[in-house]
């Protein structure tokens, strides 16, 4: 039974860093959700996204051959993190729909009721297919706050890392094997360690499962003097080269990660292999961070950091610690900052400013001064960095990066202007009033 995952309407919440990639193609924990559905189903699911993402991620044969075969079909939506509740939709009566709130969780559904609906997901319109299958279906509702869990906003990714990697568990320890013995050189804390017979360790080091478990997948290599703690999840082939990694950290496969990193994820072969902070942040594949490059992830008052989603104004996240969100392809230069709540979109190069701009759109080049990033000049950029990691920009991937240029030009429509340089206080006096103006404000 074919098993689809399509993306709907919330996929707006998260435009801002999935121009180069379908939201079930978002890493949060050890998994995307993609491959989440993988490990629980053991079958790799479909994918239904936006048009310009179907020639990468979406399936070789399409869905009008899929629909003739006259198979019935499973749906399931691309922001789910829970999948224990695939067990009850594998399980369910054809026909069979559930309901999170307002949105279309999954179903199981046979091959009429599947083609009248998947008119509509190929258009990320799931609140009409919903409305379709209320009709001539059975309809299971769970609450607004009752699990399986979905992610609503990007910053959910980051309050969620944790217990998802704890969630996970089950799923690695089909692969990964409990490390029995400490090898040399290592020390260990808590008993749930999960090793790769292919992953090297070299001492001396420190992995720290007390808070939550550690797994460490095949060809990772963990260098002298990196500590781990969790719960943590390094990837296939990362290199982690004498870091600090804090709890609730994901990295993705073939990352080279360097200084502190805390409760972030790293989608996949991207580098912050020098010293400098990340914290409560997410980076998508092929993102750069240079050297001394440092992100916020709490304001001085202790309040909650607002982000600005692309299109949608300014969000309160309720979160205290929250750091930045580094679309595909970003290339940050040495030395920069980021306030909490930055983000920076698909494809832009950011150099020679101290302080970055708290909202950069796609495919923006530059510092003091912003402009649109030529697209030729920044495709060549990706093809010689993929080529570093033995991996092919196609010709399909092009012509994804392509169409994301052209679908997101309107948000370049006014770049943005460099922030002001500091004010130089000449006095005590001045220096109270301005204090006493930053406090009112």
């Amino acid at each position: 039974m074919p098993l689809i995952l399509f993306e709907d309407e919330y996929w707006r919440r998260f435009s801002a860093i999935v121009q180069a990639r379908p939201v079930f193609e978002l890493r949060c924990g050890a998994f995307t959700a993609r491959e989440r559905v993988a490990a629980f189903t053991a079958h790799t699911p479909l994918g239904l996204a936006r048009p310009h993402l179907m020639g990468v991620f979406g399936p070789e044969q399409g869905y009008a051959g899929l629909l003739a075969a006259s198979e019935p079909v499973t749906l399931v939506n691309g922001r789910l993190l829970d999948v224990t509740w695939l067990a009850q939709l594998q399980a369910a009566p054809l026909n069979t729909v559930y309901l999170a709130g307002d949105s279309l969780l999954g179903a199981q559904l046979s091959p009429a009721l599947a083609s009248a609906v998947l008119y509509y997901l190929q258009r990320q319109q799931s609140e009409a297919a919903r409305d379709e299958l209320r009709r001539f279906a059975r309809v299971v509702e769970y609450g607004d706050d009752a699990p399986p869990l979905l992610l609503g906003f990007p910053w959910d990714m980051i309050a969620q890392a944790g217990e998802q990697l704890v969630r996970d568990l089950p799923l690695l320890q089909q692969r990964l094997p409990p490390l029995s013995d400490e090898p040399p050189g290592v020390t260990t804390r808590g008993e749930r360690i999960y090793v790769s017979p292919d992953a090297r360790l070299d001492g001396p080091i420190v992995l720290d499962a007390r808070d939550g478990p550690i797994y460490i997948e095949a060809n990772a290599h963990i260098e002298p003097f990196s500590f781990i703690q969790g719960p943590a999840y390094i990837g296939a082939g990362t290199l982690v080269a004498s870091a600090r990694i804090r709890a609730e950290t994901s990295l993705g496969p073939v990352c080279r990660v360097g200084g502190e990193i805390e409760a972030s994820i790293m989608q996949g072969y991207s580098n912050k292999h020098h010293d400098g902070f990340l914290g409560h942040s997410w980076l998508g594949e092929w993102v750069n961070i240079g050297a001394m490059t440092t992100n916020s992830d709490l304001k001085n008052n202790y309040g909650s950091i607002r982000v600005v989603l692309e299109g949608m104004g300014q969000h309160d996240s309720g979160l205290i610690k929250l750091g930045c969100f580094l679309a595909d392809h970003v290339k940050l230069g040495i030395g920069l900052h980021m306030n909490g709540g930055t983000i920076i979109g698909t494809g832009s190069n950011v150099f020679g400013v101290h302080t970055a701009p708290k909202t950069i759109p796609h495919f923006t080049w530059g510092g003091e001064v912003f402009r649109e990033y030529r697209i030729d000049s920044m495709i060549g950029v990706a093809r010689t960095v993929m080529g570093r990691r033995k991996r092919t920009l196609t010709s399909q991937y092009e012509a994804l990066l392509r169409a994301a240029f052209e679908i997101s030009r309107n948000s370049r429509g006014e770049l943005i202007e460099a922030p002001p340089s500091p004010v130089v206080i000449a006095d005590e006096r001045a220096l109270a009033r301005a204090e006493a103006e930053a406090m009112r404000a």
